[in-house]
């Protein structure tokens, strides 16, 4: 039996299921670049750019008492739209495409036909793309926000007679305000001891409740609002405050109109005041929160008792959920609060709205949904959180959602938990 030798493990050429023969091919090898010369400088250099693209310059021979017949075959399919399967005798299988090329016939080379073909690769070029960065859009549409906020409450200000105003009547009227204002901008608690000393303000200096907020948010920190990092284990954090804060925002889109004219355009030119700064709050902190990377799955669990010594690391998500929720009450109450505004601060705060929900969208897209189960038996948190998801660490997290009364009693009833 004769050696095996390296024609041997040629392959048959082809293209498109087309056969011929290949005597010669060449393909682009190392790196494409550039060379930069200087003037009075000896040394040149030379700038890498990329490997260079697998361009194959074929010489193929379809040879043959039929070669006619091939050849309108071949020509065929080397002048058909979309790439193809091209069989190279020397570096094996690969989809390209047919570029330009060159048909040969020779009267001395009876019953051959020769072609000159490039072949270009099929996989495409990965570009750079352009990614929106909805977190950052969501900053500039709060700080428009605010430009607009103070604008509108100075000048609704302006115009009230001060004369007019009773302090009862202003107490009256804004004492949800103030509930508001206590609960959620905590600095302001030390300007404004009690509701008559807010009022008062108001009445004796109203520019000064516009400049405490631009103030504020100068120096407004997320992380020292929130009191924890705002991604992370803080997803549950940001949501729980972030939709408090939508509900203050619905509960003071109107106050009571009584009382006379300058004390009702007081009394709504306040109340827009700090809604509109509930909302920028609102938004600097919603564009705190990431859009999630999605944890990998170990294929095997470390057991409870190496848990309890390593706490397995996770990535945490967000519930998207929890998250869809607070989207859609911040969608309305910002379409609610928008209702009353003048043109102009009215595409200020549906530019706000469009914002947090494109953002929120994405980050609920990055996160996981709630699925409902019944354990077949009574468990604790511990076991259930192990079996469910080989994490044992994460029985708070069957507790809380569920609202258990012990973690060492998970009933058998339908609870709510991560799909994931």
């Amino acid at each position: 039996m004769a050696d095996r030798t390296w024609r041997d493990d040629l392959l048959p050429a082809s293209f498109r299921g087309i056969s011929f023969l290949i005597p010669q091919a060449s393909v682009p090898i190392g790196m494409k670049g550039q060379l930069h010369e200087f003037p009075q400088r000896d040394e040149p250099f030379f700038e890498q750019l990329g490997k260079q693209s697998q361009v194959h310059r074929l010489t193929c021979w379809i040879i043959g008492d039929d070669c006619f017949e091939r050849r309108d075959k071949f020509l065929e399919a080397i002048q058909t739209p979309g790439a193809g399967e091209l069989v190279h005798p020397w570096l094996g299988r690969m989809q390209v495409k047919a570029g330009e090329g060159d048909m040969t016939h020779d009267f001395q080379q009876g019953g051959m036909v020769s072609f000159s073909v490039t072949f270009y690769p099929d996989t495409p070029l990965k570009f750079p793309t352009a990614k929106v960065n909805s977190q950052q859009q969501v900053v500039k549409a709060s700080d428009s926000l605010l430009d607009s906020a103070l604008a509108r409450y100075k000048a609704a200000m302006a115009k009230v007679d001060q004369a007019r105003l009773g302090l009862a009547r202003l107490r009256n009227t804004l004492s949800n305000v103030y509930t508001v204002i206590q609960q959620q901008f905590a600095p302001f608690v030390g300007v404004f001891t009690n509701l008559t000393g807010f009022v008062q303000s108001l009445m004796n200096s109203p520019d000064a409740l516009s400049s405490l907020f631009s103030s504020y948010f100068s120096d407004f920190s997320v992380d020292d609002y929130l009191g924890s990092d705002s991604s992370g284990s803080g997803y549950r954090n940001t949501v729980a405050t972030a939709t408090q804060q939508a509900e203050a925002v619905a509960n003071i889109n109107t106050v009571s109109q009584a009382g006379g004219v300058d004390a009702a355009a007081v009394s709504q030119a306040t109340a827009n005041l700090v809604q509109d700064a509930l909302l920028v709050q609102v938004a600097l902190i919603i564009s705190e929160m990431p859009i999630a990377s999605q944890p990998v799955s170990s294929v095997t669990a470390p057991s409870v008792e190496q848990q309890a010594i390593q706490p397995p690391v996770r990535p945490e998500v967000p519930v998207a959920d929890d998250v869809i929720e607070l989207r859609e009450n911040l969608n309305e109450a910002i379409f609610e609060a928008s209702l009353k505004a003048d043109p102009g601060h009215y595409i200020v705060l549906n530019t706000l709205r469009q914002t947090l929900v494109k953002h929120l969208t994405a980050v609920a897209e990055s996160g996981v949904r709630l699925v409902e189960i019944t354990p077949p038996e009574t468990l604790s948190a511990l076991v259930l959180a192990y079996r469910r998801f080989g994490d044992a660490s994460r029985e708070s997290e069957v507790v809380q959602r569920n609202r258990l009364r012990h973690p060492g009693f998970v009933p058998a009833r339908p609870i709510k938990i991560a799909q994931r």
